[in-house]
């Protein structure tokens, strides 16, 4: 009867390792096919099916954190904001610190609205990076939220970084064309518009002047001193 038992374990043992491997095998035979149409999927435009080829992956690999970085890129990528930001949050349970992932959720929660929101995560981000440009985007969501004396300060924080001496970023002339100003001059534009938001009209055209020496032809801070309404 011993015999007899001990043989009976040692054939449900083999049959259960036999199926163990043999599963572990038509996982990976998946992960392949997945993969190929992943690939063949973005050589041929059809990001349709590789975002599906990307939601193939994660079940079969759940471990495999890229997938969602990858997945929630994509669905931004194609304007699908709420989307990016639903895959952004999971992959920052698994990883909170993920730099890129913060970025996409911060970024898609501002174009749903949601920007008190996306002002926590760009402010987790900015811990995390001390990105100039970063801080930039806080002191607009906190303009846009009336917290102006926030964002006042944050103002002077930006502008004493290094990264703001000598910086170029785009913005408009007044004939909607794509120019090149400095960093410091949409800095001290925005200082204008916060001070206005506090009620402080002559602190706010110092400052859009001050924006207009340095770039005379930035559009936005000579309509800002000089309203239509």
């Amino acid at each position: 009867m011993q015999k007899f038992t001990k043989q009976l374990l040692l054939t449900i043992t083999l049959t259960f390792l036999a199926f163990n491997f043999d599963s572990i095998a038509q996982n990976e035979e998946a992960v392949e096919r997945a993969k190929t149409k992943y690939n063949k999927s973005i050589r041929y435009n059809d990001f349709q099916e590789a975002k599906s080829a990307i939601l193939d992956l994660i079940v079969l690999e759940p471990n495999n954190h890229s997938y969602l970085d990858s997945l929630a890129y994509m669905y931004f990528e194609f304007n699908q904001y709420a989307s990016a930001a639903l895959v952004s949050r999971d992959a920052l349970k698994r990883n909170p610190n993920n730099q890129m992932m913060l970025q996409i959720g911060a970024k898609s929660l501002d174009q749903l609205g949601a920007l008190d929101q996306s002002l926590k995560m760009y402010q987790k981000l900015y811990t995390i990076s001390d990105d100039g440009y970063v801080l930039y985007e806080i002191i607009q969501k906190q303009y846009a939220l009336k917290q102006y004396d926030d964002a006042m300060i944050n103002t002077e924080l930006l502008l004493g970084k290094n990264i703001v001496n000598g910086s170029q970023v785009y913005a408009q002339d007044a004939s909607g064309n794509e120019i090149e100003v400095p960093f410091k001059a949409v800095i001290l534009n925005l200082q204008g518009m916060i001070a206005r938001g506090k009620g402080d009209e002559e602190s706010a055209k110092k400052y859009f002047n001050n924006a207009i020496k340095l770039a005379p032809n930035y559009s936005l801070p000579q309509e800002n001193l000089n309203p239509k309404d």
